[in-house]
C-alpha cells in the first residue's frame, strides 16, 4: 500500500468516520460539550447541531455514543427519509421493546409504557443524522412524539445532527412550535489555519509518520489554503497528493502534488458546462417552435371537422401559410419583448 513507501504503519487519512480519530479544536470541543449537554442534561426536550457537510458532526456523535452514559439509552438512526412509523419500529428495536401488536398506535403505546417504567434520572436520547432530510411532517410528529412518559419528568430526548439548511428550516411558520422546543443549538464551523496544520499532523502521528517527513512546507500551506478548514476535504487531499508521490516515486510531497490534487477534487464537484446564452436560447425557441406547430396543428384539425369549408380555402393559399410562419417565427426570435409584457 501506499503508505508504507512513506514508512507510515496504516493509512493516515481514512475518510470513514471513527472516534478513535477525533480531533478537538475549540469548535469541536464546544459541540461536543453541547451534545453532551442535550443527552445529560437538556430540558427541553430537543438538542441541534448544525454544520457544513464534512466538518465532523458525525465522528463527533460517534465518540458521544461510544462513552455509554449511564442512566442514558441512546438510539442513534441514521436515515431521515424513513417515515414516522418506521422510525417507531427502529426506537422500539434499539430500545428491545417488544411489540404488542400492528400499527402506529400500538407502538405509540409500547414506547409510552416503557418511558413510564424508567427510573426517576433516567431518560432515552434519539440521536438523528443528517436530520436536515427529515420531512415537516416527520419533525411535527417527533416533536408530539417527544411528549410521552411521564408528564412530571422529560424522559424522550432528540437531537437533530444536520446541515445548515435545518437551521432555515426552522424558521418555516410550520415548524415554529418545534423551534420553540430547541433548547440548545450550536453550529460547528471550519477549522482555522493553524488547526488544520495540527488536524494532519495528529492523523499522521497515529501511523508514525509527521508533516515534516510527508510534505514539504509549501506543499502544506497549499493544501491548508485550498482546504476550506473541512477536514473531510483535508482527507481527500493529503490522501490523493501522496498517492501521486507514491507514484512518481516521490519521498516527499511538493506543491505540484497539492495543485493537481486540488484541481481534481474541484473538477469532480464543479457544475456542468454550460452552452452559451445564444445557444440556449436559439434551442429554446427551436423548442417552442415544434410546440407551437403542434399545438396550431391540433386547432387547424379541429376546425376543419368544425367548419370544412372556410378552411379550406385559406388551407389552398400558400403565400397567406408562409406569410403567418415568417410572423410565428419573428415572434419567437424575439423573446425578451413577450416577456416584458408579464
Amino acid at each position: 500500500m501506499y503508505y508504507s513507501h512513506f514508512g507510515l504503519t496504516g493509512p493516515p487519512f481514512q475518510l470513514t468516520s471513527s472516534p478513535a480519530q477525533l480531533f478537538m479544536s475549540r469548535e469541536h470541543r464546544e459541540a461536543y460539550a453541547a451534545l453532551e449537554w442535550g443527552l445529560l442534561h437538556e430540558p427541553s426536550g430537543f438538542t441541534l447541531l448544525a454544520g457544513e457537510v464534512g466538518t465532523g458532526k458525525t465522528t463527533l456523535t460517534l465518540a458521544i455514543l461510544a462513552r455509554e452514559y449511564e442512566h442514558v439509552a441512546a438510539v442513534y438512526l441514521t436515515n431521515p427519509k424513513l417515515g414516522f412509523e418506521e422510525m417507531l419500529k427502529l426506537i422500539m428495536q434499539q430500545l428491545g421493546i417488544e411489540r404488542r401488536g400492528e400499527g402506529k398506535l400500538a407502538d405509540l403505546e409500547a414506547i409510552n409504557e416503557f418511558l413510564c417504567r424508567l427510573h426517576s434520572g433516567e431518560r432515552v436520547v434519539v440521536l438523528i443524522d443528517e436530520a436536515q432530510g427529515l420531512s415537516d411532517d416527520t419533525m411535527e410528529q417527533l416533536r408530539l412524539l417527544s411528549n410521552s412518559g411521564r408528564p412530571d419528568e422529560k424522559q424522550l430526548h432528540f437531537v437533530f445532527i444536520g446541515q445548515p439548511e435545518l437551521l432555515r428550516r426552522l424558521t418555516n411558520p410550520s415548524l415554529r412550535q418545534l423551534e420553540q422546543r430547541i433548547g440548545a443549538k450550536t453550529v460547528l464551523n471550519p477549522l482555522q489555519s493553524t488547526e488544520c496544520r495540527g488536524y494532519i499532523e495528529q492523523r499522521l502521528s497515529a501511523v508514525n509518520g509527521t508533516t515534516e517527513r510527508i510534505f514539504k512546507p509549501s506543499a502544506l500551506r497549499y493544501l491548508i489554503r485550498h482546504s476550506a478548514g473541512i477536514p473531510r476535504r483535508i482527507n481527500v487531499l493529503c490522501h490523493n497528493s501522496m498517492l501521486l508521490a507514491y507514484a512518481g516515486g516521490a519521498r516527499m510531497v511538493d506543491k505540484r502534488m497539492v495543485e493537481a490534487a486540488v484541481t481534481e477534487y474541484d473538477s469532480l464537484f464543479s457544475t456542468m458546462r454550460t452552452h452559451p446564452a445564444g445557444m440556449r436560447d436559439a434551442r429554446v425557441r427551436r423548442w417552442l417552435g415544434r410546440g407551437l406547430e403542434a399545438v396550431g396543428l391540433k386547432i387547424l384539425a379541429l376546425a376543419r371537422a368544425l367548419n370544412p369549408h372556410e378552411i379550406r380555402a385559406f388551407d389552398d393559399d400558400p403565400f397567406e401559410a408562409a406569410r403567418r410562419r415568417e410572423q410565428a417565427e419573428r415572434a419567437l426570435e424575439k423573446p425578451g419583448r413577450m416577456a416584458s409584457t408579464g
